[in-house]
C-alpha cells in the first residue's frame, strides 16, 4: 500500500512588485493563458492524487479560496512574518498524520506533475527525511544557494542571496523553494526555526536543522530550470506566459494541429482540438473547449469556453459560451455568445 501523501501551497503573500491599485489582489490570481497562476500549481499537483491539499492565503486571501475552494482545503496565515510560519498554519489539518508532505508554492505555474513525481521517488529510493528540489543556473544572483560539503558532497544548508558570503559566489545550484518531508517531521522542525534579521521564518532553514540532527537530506536536480521560475513581477507574468504558450503550441501540433504562426496563437492548456485543424495567425482559445477534426480556425478569432464539432470555417469572429456544430462557414464580423449553432449554416458576408 503506498504512503499518504499531503501537499501545502504556500499562496499568502502580498506580491508588492506586481504594482496595482486593487488593494486585495492576490498574486497568484493573475491569469496565463486565461487561467490563474495558482491553477497551473494545482493542475501540476492533480496527477499525484494527494490525499489531502491545503493552500494558506493571506493577501488576497478572498481571491485565491474562491479560486482554489473546489480542490484544496484552505487556510489562513493572518501575520504575514515568512514561509515557516505559513506551511505552519497547515498543522490542524496534517498533525501526526503519517505519511510525505509537498510543500510548493503558488506563484511557479511552469512546475510538472512529472518533475514532482521524479522528487517522490527520490525520495523514496534514498530513504530521504528530507529532499528538496534544486537547479543548476548560470547566474545565480538573487536565489538561495545549496550549500554542500566539498568532499562528500552531502547537503550542509540552504543561504539566501542577501546572507551570502563570498565563498559562495561559485555556488550554482539554486534552492527552487520545494521540499518534500516527512509529515510528522515537517512540523516539529517548522517549529524550531529562529526569526531572520528581517523578521520572517523562512522554510529554508530547515534543511541545516535536519542535518545537524543526523537526519538524511538529499535533492533531485532539475534538468529543466525554467520549471521552478516563479512569477513576482509582471515582467516576470509575460515570460511565464510565453513560455507556457510555446509548451501548448507544441503540444498541440506535436498532436496533429497545424499552426501557420505560432508566434500570435494563444492557447489555454485545458482546450482540446482535434487532429486536420488549422489554427491561422492571431487566434486566441481560452477556457475549456473542445474542438474537433478538421476545422480552419482563424485569422483574428477569439473563441472562449466554446464546444466546436468538425469541419468548420471561422474566421475574423469572436464566439463565447456556445455550442458549434459542424461545416458550417462563421464570418468575417460576426460575434456569437451563449448560442446553439447546428451544422451546414452560413453565419457573416
Amino acid at each position: 500500500m503506498s504512503e499518504p501523501r499531503y501537499a501545502i501551497i504556500i499562496a499568502a503573500g502580498k506580491g508588492r512588485k506586481m504594482v496595482t491599485k486593487e488593494k486585495e489582489h492576490s498574486k497568484v490570481s493573475y491569469p496565463i493563458l486565461g487561467r490563474p497562476i495558482i491553477k497551473y500549481v494545482l493542475d501540476a499537483l492533480k496527477p499525484l492524487h494527494f490525499d489531502k491539499t491545503i493552500t494558506v492565503v493571506g493577501f488576497g486571501g478572498d481571491v485565491t479560496s474562491e479560486i482554489v475552494k473546489k480542490r484544496s482545503e484552505v487556510v489562513w496565515q493572518k501575520e504575514l512574518n515568512g514561509t515557516a510560519k505559513a506551511a505552519l498554519c497547515a498543522k490542524p489539518l496534517l498533525k501526526d498524520k503519517e505519511g510525505k508532505t509537498l510543500i510548493v508554492f503558488g506563484d511557479m505555474p511552469l512546475l510538472t506533475s512529472e518533475t514532482l513525481e521524479k522528487l517522490f521517488k527520490k525520495n523514496a529510493k534514498d530513504h530521504e527525511d528530507l529532499t528538496l528540489l534544486t537547479a543548476m543556473v548560470d547566474n545565480a544572483y538573487e536565489y538561495a544557494r545549496v550549500v554542500r560539503d566539498p568532499k562528500s558532497r552531502h547537503i550542509l544548508k540552504i543561504i539566501d542571496d542577501k546572507n551570502r558570503q563570498a565563498i559562495y559566489d561559485n555556488v550554482h545550484e539554486i534552492n527552487a523553494g520545494i521540499y518534500l518531508v516527512d509529515n510528522k517531521l515537517l512540523f516539529k522542525y517548522l517549529a524550531k526555526i529562529e526569526e531572520s534579521d528581517e523578521g520572517k521564518y523562512n522554510i529554508g532553514d530547515m534543511v541545516e536543522s535536519f542535518v545537524n540532527d543526523g537526519l538524511k537530506v538529499g535533492a533531485y536536480v532539475l534538468e529543466d530550470a525554467t520549471e521552478i521560475y516563479a512569477v513576482s513581477t509582471r515582467v516576470q507574468l509575460a515570460t511565464a506566459a510565453k513560455i507556457m504558450k510555446d509548451r501548448v503550441n507544441r503540444k498541440l501540433m506535436l498532436s496533429g494541429v497545424s499552426m501557420e504562426d505560432p508566434k500570435t496563437t494563444y492557447i489555454s492548456p485545458n482546450v482540446r482540438i482535434g487532429e486536420d485543424t488549422i489554427i491561422m495567425p492571431n487566434t486566441t482559445i481560452f477556457g475549456h473547449c473542445n474542438i474537433g477534426c478538421a476545422n480552419r480556425i482563424g485569422p483574428n478569432v477569439y473563441i472562449a469556453k466554446t464546444d466546436i464539432g468538425e469541419g468548420n470555417n471561422i474566421s475574423f469572429s469572436s464566439i463565447a459560451t456556445s455550442t458549434i456544430g459542424d461545416h458550417n462557414h462563421i464570418g468575417p464580423f460576426v460575434k456569437i455568445e451563449g448560442q446553439t449553432i447546428g451544422s451546414d449554416e452560413t453565419i457573416g458576408k
